[in-house]
Parts: structure tokens; C-alpha cells; sequence
């Protein structure tokens, strides 16, 4: 009888052991597989399970072993995802089910005991960091726009204050954004020197100056008045002759008699005639009579000055 038979007997009678081959299960890692002795009962051809005390013991069998299953092993180990991460921030540990299964023929897979896997078992745990430590963003002061007439931009640091520098970058400040700047706008214009108001000796000049927008030329009260250029300056021309000059004044009372003063005609540049000793010229004493009336009177109440030791 072959030895994939399914029954096979030993005995002859009303009540006899058969071997029977078990079907293997498929899994790898079996070497083999033993016969099984079973006491059965035929009657009118019908095989009947009966007790094993039924059959002679000593014409039982003894259980024959054969190899089964020699075919290369098909389990193998399968993992899962892993979890979350059990902090949220920091260290921690993760978890993942890691599991031995078979793959049958037709390609699915079952599950099996762990031992028929081979290799050593993947980690099921590990250790982790949360991702969502607080974060927080410092940023300094803004810094002067880069325009000081019109539109520019200004820029700031943006430092993450987390120790491991993981800062949520959609929640970053803004390092860079647009200014408009308009205290530069303004600035000192000057025109050119005129001519000395003398033809001889000591003089005057005087020139335009004028507060404008850089873009738009309006005049403006915007400019620093530190950084105003002078408006006035004295000029010398070539020595006056020995003669008077016939534009000198020689007596400010006779001067006042002379010239009806009503009141200065250059209210704003009389103050520097006064200052720059010009009242003596009558063209000068004529457009800021007023002024140079009032030097004159406190002129002449000033003490004489006393003569000089070699005199």
C-alpha cells in the first residue's frame, strides 16, 4: 500500500488498528509528522471508530514518522505604522503591532506563531520626540526705514527661543516689510551770491535760500533749521579812496534830518546790516533806517573811549 494511503491494517478480525497519515498543516518549519493508530470495527463493510481496548494491544502498531512540508519556508514578518509619539513634546516612546504571518498560495496571508518566522523580530518600540514643543519667536526693533523721502523697506531679527530650534515656521514674524518715510523729503535750496553791495571797502552779499521737497519743489517749513546755509556774507572790494565816499555817513543826525525815516523797508535783512556795521552806508541806512537810527542812538550813548597812551 503507498504511504499516502489513508488507512492501512495491521490486523486482521472483528476489531483491528489502522494507521492513518494526518493531513500537515501548512506552516513552515515542521520536519515531520507522525501516523496515527486508531481501533476500528467493520461491519457489513462499514468502518466503525470503536475503543482502543476493543483491539489486541500487542497487535497495535508502533507509529511511524515521515517528513512533510520540506518546502522553503513562506513566513515572514510584517509591521504596522508606527503610533504617536507619547510626548508632545521632548523624548518619548512610539509603538507599531508587528506580526508573523504565512502567505498561502493563492497570495493572501494568515497569521502564525512567532517561531516559524525567520530573523529576529522587528522592534515593536521605539523611542521618539514630540514635535510640538512651545516654540516661541522673539523679534527686535524694527530698524529706520530704508527711504527717508517716499516708499522703502525695514528689516528686524526673528530668533527661535526653543532650545532644540524647532520653531513652527507658519507662525515666524515677519523679518521684512514695507515703510514710507517723508522726514527726508525737505532739504535747503541756495541760489547764487549777488553781487557786493559796495563798490569799495567792506560790502555785503546776500543769496536766496529756501526750504523745498526733493520730488516736488513746494516750498516747506520742514528743513532743519540747524543745517540752514547763510543767507549773508560780508565782501571787501578794492581800498576806498582818501576822498569820502559821497555814500558815507559822516553824521547820523544829519543823516536823520536828510532821509525821512518812516520805517525799514528789509525788516528781515536789517538785523544783519546792524551787525555787519553797514548802517555807516547810506544806500543801507536808507532801506533800514529805522534799525540803524536806533544803532546810532545807543552808539552815542556809549561812553567815549579814552585816549590812546601814545596820543
Amino acid at each position: 500500500m503507498p504511504p499516502n494511503a489513508p488507512t492501512r491494517a495491521r490486523t486482521r478480525g472483528r476489531a483491528r488498528h489502522v494507521q492513518q497519515w494526518p493531513l500537515s498543516f501548512p506552516r513552515s518549519g515542521f520536519q515531520g509528522n507522525a501516523e496515527a493508530v486508531s481501533c476500528t470495527r467493520i461491519v457489513n463493510k462499514t468502518t466503525t471508530l470503536v475503543n482502543d481496548s476493543d483491539c489486541p494491544p500487542a497487535s497495535r502498531p508502533e507509529p511511524q514518522v515521515r517528513r512533510c512540508n520540506s518546502h522553503p519556508c513562506q513566513s515572514r514578518w510584517v509591521t504596522g505604522p508606527w503610533n504617536p509619539c507619547s510626548a508632545t513634546c521632548e523624548k518619548g516612546i512610539q509603538h507599531r503591532e508587528v506580526t508573523c504571518v504565512y502567505q498561502l498560495q493563492n497570495g493572501t496571508h494568515v497569521g502564525t506563531r512567532p517561531l516559524y518566522c525567520p530573523g529576529p523580530r522587528p522592534a515593536a518600540v521605539q523611542s521618539c520626540e514630540g514635535q510640538d514643543c512651545l516654540s516661541v519667536w522673539e523679534a527686535s526693533e524694527w530698524s529706520q526705514c530704508s527711504a527717508t523721502c517716499g516708499a522703502g523697506t525695514r528689516k528686524r531679527t526673528v530668533t527661535c527661543t526653543n532650545s532644540q530650534g524647532k520653531c513652527d515656521a507658519s507662525t515666524r514674524p515677519r523679518a521684512e516689510e514695507a515703510c514710507e518715510d517723508h522726514s527726508g523729503c525737505y532739504e535747503w535750496k541756495t541760489g547764487d551770491w549777488s553781487k557786493c553791495s559796495s563798490t569799495c571797502g567792506k560790502g555785503l552779499q546776500s543769496r536766496v535760500v529756501q526750504c523745498m521737497h526733493k520730488v516736488t519743489g513746494r516750498h516747506g517749513n520742514e528743513c532743519p533749521a540747524l543745517s540752514k546755509p547763510a543767507a549773508y556774507r560780508q565782501c571787501y572790494q578794492e581800498v576806498c579812496n582818501d576822498k569820502i565816499n559821497v555814500n558815507t555817513i559822516t553824521s547820523p543826525r544829519l543823516a536823520a534830518l536828510t532821509y525821512k525815516c518812516t520805517r525799514d523797508q528789509w525788516t528781515v535783512y536789517c538785523r544783519v546790516i546792524r551787525e555787519k556795521n553797514l548802517c555807516q552806508d547810506m544806500r543801507w541806512y536808507q532801506r533800514c533806517c529805522q534799525t540803524c537810527r536806533d544803532f546810532y542812538a545807543n552808539k552815542m550813548r556809549q561812553p567815549p573811549s579814552p585816549p590812546s597812551p601814545s596820543s
